[in-house]
């Protein structure tokens, strides 16, 4: 199982699904997912896979919709959020303790985009990743990926390989951390976006619409697997992908 190492700074490390209904959740993801739960105090759970934290749960409602956020990790949160507010960015929660596990804030970058930053302590992050079941890729996408880059280039000091098809993978001290690209419609809002592994990308599309989820794009191959934009039944959008990418020869 690929057990994830200590996270470098700016790094996605967790994510975080904010929904109305965290029992309703609970019930779809650990369907979909073979998820397990640990109540981590009122409306507030931690998703486990193979005794592994994977994700965290947590209520909201007042928030319009369900969604996930992705959390970057850094060493020092003080230092981050004043990088963040220098470089344009905006702190929408200070810095907070989560008992047992280390420090959160909230942030939002230039282009809108909401995300977290999780300076960890005796939980570095997500335990698992690059499996099914498990976080596998973060992305940022927005309808202007140069002001994208600037940005997380000043507050995280992100490196980029060439653009392809508009595409950057960026990097933190010369290994991937995520990618930053255009979000495809001028007028889309900023975001983050998820991607969760699956062993088999049709199959789980099928499983989700059954669940009551919806498949926003039917499953396809890409360069790094086959994958689906899906939304879970209380609106929360993210991506399945098929790990290991055994459709890549394909996409080619």
């Amino acid at each position: 199982m690929p057990k994830a190492g200590r996270y470098r700074e700016g790094v996605p490390c967790w994510v975080v699904l904010t929904t109305p209904d965290v029992p309703r959740a609970e019930r779809f993801y650990g369907a979909l997912f073979d998820w397990e739960f640990v109540p981590t105090g009122p409306g507030e759970a931690v998703a486990t896979r193979h005794g592994a934290q994977v994700a965290a749960i947590t209520s909201s409602p007042v928030a319009p919709a369900a969604a996930w956020t992705t959390y970057l990790a850094c060493p020092d949160l003080r230092r981050t959020t004043a990088q963040i507010r220098a470089s344009g960015g905006r702190i929408t929660r200070e810095p907070y303790e989560v008992p047992d596990q280390g420090r959160a804030a909230l942030a939002v970058d230039p282009l809108g985009a909401p995300f977290g930053l999780w300076q960890g302590e005796a939980v570095e992050g997500a335990g698992l990743v690059n499996e099914p079941g498990t976080p596998t890729w973060n992305e940022h996408l927005s309808p202007d990926p140069d002001a994208a880059r600037a940005f997380y280039r000043r507050a995280f000091g992100y490196g980029y390989d060439r653009p392809r098809a508009g595409h950057t993978l960026a990097r933190v001290a010369g290994l991937p951390a995520c990618s930053i690209g255009p979000s495809g419609a001028p007028q889309a809002t900023a975001a983050w976006r998820i991607q969760f592994g699956t062993a088999d990308a049709d199959r789980t599309a099928a499983r989700l619409r059954a669940l009551g989820g919806t498949v926003l794009t039917d499953p396809a191959p890409t360069p790094f697997g086959r994958s689906a934009l899906v939304r879970d039944g209380a609106g929360a959008e993210f991506v399945l992908i098929a790990v290991p990418p055994d459709e890549s020869a394909e996409a080619a």
